[in-house]
């Protein structure tokens, strides 16, 4: 990256924590209806200071400990957590990336998928969203993280929780409306963070 792209960037990032800080000293609080809290995190990924990145993700976490977020936030997170030898950290990043999309992992490490005739809530948990949106995705992750996932996925835990999570989806698969699919959607949202506590 050539040094005026990166002055460019950071003038970026300065801009949007300006409006940041202007809004929470307008309102006591952070709204952020524009998303400038997103947009600072992936121009942080896009400069490749981890260490920088992962200041920003601690203020993030720290002032918007409820978001949602989604896929490529956390994968950049997990990059980040995983370059600075976090890697409980980065273990959970990545557990959380199968939230988002069960399938964009094993087509990051260039593994064989098939469609797992799971229930998916929205288009971006499908097969064919990962694999159209796989290469802005792989320009997150370095050689090294993909080393280390390439592992971190053939791990008994990661198996075993990555099998539960995919059979409680599949339970859920054209289920109408009930209480037995409330349960199921509960188990599928426990299973998450039992999994991620099962890394710690």
């Amino acid at each position: 990256m050539t040094t005026a792209k990166k002055n460019q960037i950071l003038r970026k990032i300065e801009k949007y924590k300006k409006a940041l800080r202007q809004e929470k000293a307008t309102f006591k609080a952070y709204h952020d209806g524009s998303g400038f809290r997103y947009a600072i995190a992936e121009l942080y990924f896009e400069l490749g200071d981890y260490k920088q990145t992962n200041r920003y993700l601690n203020w993030f976490d720290r002032n918007f400990p409820d978001d949602s977020k989604y896929m490529y936030f956390d994968l950049g997170r997990a990059v980040t957590k995983f370059e600075l030898k976090k890697t409980s950290e980065s273990k959970i990043a990545t557990i959380e990336l199968n939230r988002h999309n069960t399938y964009l992992i094993d087509l990051l490490i260039g593994n064989k998928i098939t469609d797992q005739d799971k229930y998916e809530w929205m288009e971006s948990e499908s097969l064919a969203w990962a694999k159209n949106h796989l290469a802005e995705h792989s320009t997150l992750a370095t050689e090294k993280y993909l080393a280390w996932l390439s592992g971190f996925v053939e791990e008994a835990v990661y198996i075993d929780w990555y099998t539960r999570y995919i059979s409680i989806k599949k339970l859920l698969k054209g289920m109408e409306v009930s209480a037995e699919r409330t349960d199921l959607l509960d188990a599928a949202r426990q299973c998450i963070r039992d999994w991620k506590m099962a890394v710690k």
